[in-house]
């Protein structure tokens, strides 16, 4: 077994600070933006758009690529396991088995119903796994967790596709939806039969980000944003089991050459989401400290802004906006399976 080249990872180091510093800037200045400024953006969007716009004008240097290729990566991972921190399974558990189920059934239609729209619209399988998946759990950083679980090692999936471009574009679509559903679930909550407690395990199904379920639901009161914010977190909990089996699936589909040139086959659970898990059984049974929560949570969303901003820094926008409309219309697919079958559940179980 070769030992650790001290030497080597110091070259590699040096090489990639540049980029890692460049992703910062962008994923830094777009949540300080976004959090100060026009709150109603996502953070992690915005970091997309900078990036996208500072590749398509030209004005990414040779230097910065290979830190920006680490920095899509490794900060993503550390974000998702940071953010596996923030939920504790004895929440989830206590809202009962009918909330249970009604999480359950909406993830599985949702990440069915866009992996369908997606076929039907002929998006790559990548691209479409990664809307599913953003659309079924959280938003973008299921996106994340999905294109980490389909890379093969290179930035490119079983087949040989980049991921790059189809993340971002995942990212914006399940974005834009996500806002749509945060503006109108709770304004149409009341005239369709539900109280605070049911308004909020609907809006804790039905809207795709973190931040858009914590809008929808201090609009609709306080009572559907405490019930909103534990639906939510049911569904995040689900991102290892999703992710896990998308990683299965992916490492079993490929063939002996993308194998053999992307090096050793990947690990069946990828050890980001072991991480993720590990966070969450430390929250549920240890706990984290009141005053390290805040912290934690601004770091998990910043390593992710971060993260993304060095993603949006691949993209050619010129290939997504060829590829736009398929992604846009399987993302509203999705949207309207997950917003319905939520409705659906919620007045089958809780009303």
């Amino acid at each position: 077994m070769r030992g650790f080249d001290l030497r080597a990872f110091e070259r590699e180091r040096r090489r990639a600070m540049p980029g890692i510093v460049l992703a910062f800037v962008i994923g830094v200045g777009s949540y300080v933006l976004t959090d100060r400024y026009i709150p109603g953006i996502s953070g992690i969007l915005l970091a997309i758009l900078i990036g996208a716009a500072v590749r398509t004008l030209g004005w990414v240097p040779q230097w910065a690529e290979a830190g920006l290729k680490r920095a899509s990566k490794t900060l993503l991972r550390l974000g998702i396991v940071l953010f596996g921190l923030q939920l504790v399974l004895g929440d989830i558990l206590a809202l009962g088995w009918e909330v249970l189920a009604i999480v359950i059934v909406t993830v599985v239609t949702s990440f069915a119903g866009t992996l369908a729209a997606a076929c039907v619209l002929r998006m790559r399988t990548g691209d479409a796994v990664m809307l599913a998946t953003g659309t079924s759990i959280c938003g973008a950083s299921a996106v994340a967790g999905a294109a980490a679980a389909l890379d093969r090692g290179d930035g490119r999936d079983r087949t040989g596709k980049e991921l790059d471009s189809g993340a971002a574009a995942a990212v914006a679509v399940v974005t834009l939806w996500g806002t749509a559903a945060m503006l109108t679930l709770p304004y149409v909550a009341g005239p369709l039969g539900l109280d605070a407690h049911a308004t909020g395990v609907w809006i804790g199904a039905g809207v795709h980000e973190v931040g858009q379920v914590v809008a929808a639901g201090g609009i609709a009161g306080a009572t559907a944003l405490s019930v909103a914010v534990t639906v939510k977190l049911a569904r995040v909990v689900l991102l290892a089991p999703v992710v896990a089996g998308i990683s299965l699936w992916s490492g079993r589909g490929a063939s002996s050459s993308d194998k053999s040139s992307a090096g050793a086959r990947p690990a069946v659970v990828p050890g980001f989401v072991l991480g993720f898990m590990a966070a969450v059984l430390f929250a549920t049974v240890i706990g984290v400290p009141e005053a390290a929560a805040g912290y934690l949570e601004t770091a998990a969303t910043l390593l992710l802004t971060v993260a993304m901003a060095a993603v949006g820094t691949g993209v050619d926008v010129v290939g997504l906006v060829r590829r736009g409309g398929p992604a846009l219309l399987a993302g509203l697919a999705g949207a309207l399976v997950t917003v319905s079958v939520a409705l659906g559940a919620v007045h089958l179980l809780l009303i």
